[in-house]
């Protein structure tokens, strides 16, 4: 409204409240109307209604753009993009909040009121708005990592490396103004530098303390051994966990501790051997088969382990020792028929075995330290393909077989239906020999050859694991 108008409307009004009735309806006009002289941001608005102020300001928000100019191009945002929300109906009181007082009517016709919008403004918006930007026009910066490559010894630091982003700063003033005048606007967003959230340095320190630990010397003592923990084995210990992306400080695994632990208390510990001795029926010993022998066992592993987790936790080394025990062997009497102290096995009362005595060439069963049957004479292996010694079991039978074989010269036989095999040592049997006319001399591919009869009564008389003895 002109001067001079808002003059003569003044004086007008003057004269007219001093004659009385014109002053009822100048105020009831204004009521529910913003008041003469009245604007907002910038804008006249007295006259308006709520509902028409309400309208308008609404409108002047959502024409309100912002472009914000990067290097890439040009993008437009809306107040609300860039964090700001306009409060339309707090807005609206403001304006209307001189309509309750009388004074406010008169003094609106000599003076102008200029009214600010209500806003807020939230920067997790704006930051959100900046990271999208950022990803076209920026680059991510790189945290510095700790890593322990594997089967490495030591930690070692991959190094930050900066990144590009968006400056909010370079053009928040355009948008506050903006916000402030609702006035659309260009601004020009600059790019900068975007340093690593995790620096190299701290890394490093990380990387540090874990390297104190794995070089901290961890040994074990006990029964004049000593175990030495590796630097390598102890930086499978340690581990530098990771939160929201930054190292934290090591920690020591105190189960895989625990497991180097029992590995050396298992070089410690013995198993107490059992002894086996032949007795006879008066209980008299007459021979050590297995000799006992006293066991060591270890019984503060665990201890042990704990200590050590706990001193490296610390940041120390540590010099533990193992406790150990001496663990008592003890014997099994085994007794033996009378007079199997004199022979070739010390077979028990009623024990089936088959003693092979290659020096007379003969084989004998026996039931404990009686014969069954025999001797007998047999044929066994030549002198370039001998009969194996030694105390052996009946592992495997059959009635008839073809055997198949390699001769001294390297070619190969094959004997086909060779009657009452018994096996006793890999490929070396006591069978019937029906080629044969016969026995008492060496000539065979290293099995016992025997009479077919006698084969049968050696496959009947003996069951799987019966002992058989070959000597000379």
């Amino acid at each position: 409204m002109k001067k001079l108008t808002r003059v003569l409307v003044a004086t007008t009004a003057t004269l007219a409240i001093a004659v009385g009735g014109a002053a009822t309806a100048y105020a009831a006009h204004y009521q529910d109307r913003a008041l003469p002289g009245s604007s907002l941001a910038g804008v006249q608005v007295s006259g308006q209604t709520r509902a028409e102020l309400a309208t308008s300001l609404r409108q002047r928000v959502a024409d309100t753009k912002i472009t914000v100019a990067t290097p890439s191009g040009r993008t437009t945002a809306s107040l609300a993009d860039l964090g700001y929300k306009v409060d339309v109906d707090a807005t609206v009181a403001r304006v209307f909040d001189e309509n309750s007082q009388l004074s406010s009517y008169v003094k609106a016709l000599t003076t102008d009121r200029s009214v600010g919008v209500v806003s807020t403004f939230d920067p997790q918006v704006m930051d959100s708005y900046v990271a999208e930007l950022a990803s076209t026009d920026g680059t991510p910066a790189a945290n510095a990592k700790v890593i322990r490559a594997e089967g490495a010894s030591a930690f070692t630091v991959t190094p930050a490396v900066a990144g590009k982003t968006i400056d909010p700063a370079s053009f928040q003033d355009v948008v506050k103004k903006a916000a402030t005048d609702l006035v659309a606007a260009t601004a020009n967003a600059k790019i900068i530098d975007l340093p690593a959230a995790v620096s190299t340095e701290s890394a490093q320190a990380i990387a540090d303390q874990a390297n104190a630990i794995v070089t901290a010397p961890v040994t074990i003592t006990a029964e004049g051994k000593t175990f030495t923990a590796t630097e390598q084995e102890k930086a499978a210990w340690v581990t530098v966990g990771e939160k929201d992306g930054a190292p934290t400080a090591p920690t020591v695994d105190a189960a895989k501790i625990g497991e180097w632990v029992t590995k050396q208390a298992g070089s410690v510990t013995v198993k107490p051997v059992k002894g086996v001795r032949n007795v006879n029926s008066q209980g008299a010993v007459l021979s050590v088969v297995t000799k006992a022998k006293d066991g060591v066992d270890v019984g503060n592993a665990q201890q042990v382990a704990e200590a050590l987790a706990a001193k490296l936790t610390a940041g120390q080394g540590a010099q533990e020792a193992f406790t150990t025990t001496v663990v008592q062997a003890t014997w099994t009497e085994r007794k033996i028929a009378d007079g199997a102290q004199n022979l070739a096995y010390q077979a028990a009362d009623g024990e089936k075995w088959i003693d092979v005595n290659l020096a007379n060439k003969t084989m004998t069963a026996y039931v404990g330290a009686a014969p069954a049957f025999g001797p007998i004479s047999v044929v066994d292996g030549g002198a370039q393909t001998p009969t194996v010694t030694g105390t052996y079991k009946v592992y495997l039978k059959f009635q008839k077989q073809t055997m198949r074989g390699e001769n001294a010269d390297g070619t190969n036989y094959e004997a086909p239906d060779v009657p009452w095999v018994t096996y006793f040592y890999r490929g070396y049997a006591l069978h019937g020999a029906p080629w044969r006319s016969s026995f008492g001399y060496s000539g065979s591919h290293g099995c016992v050859n025997l009479p077919v009869s006698v084969a049968k009564q050696v496959y009947d008389f003996a069951p799987l694991g019966t002992p058989v003895v070959v000597h000379r």
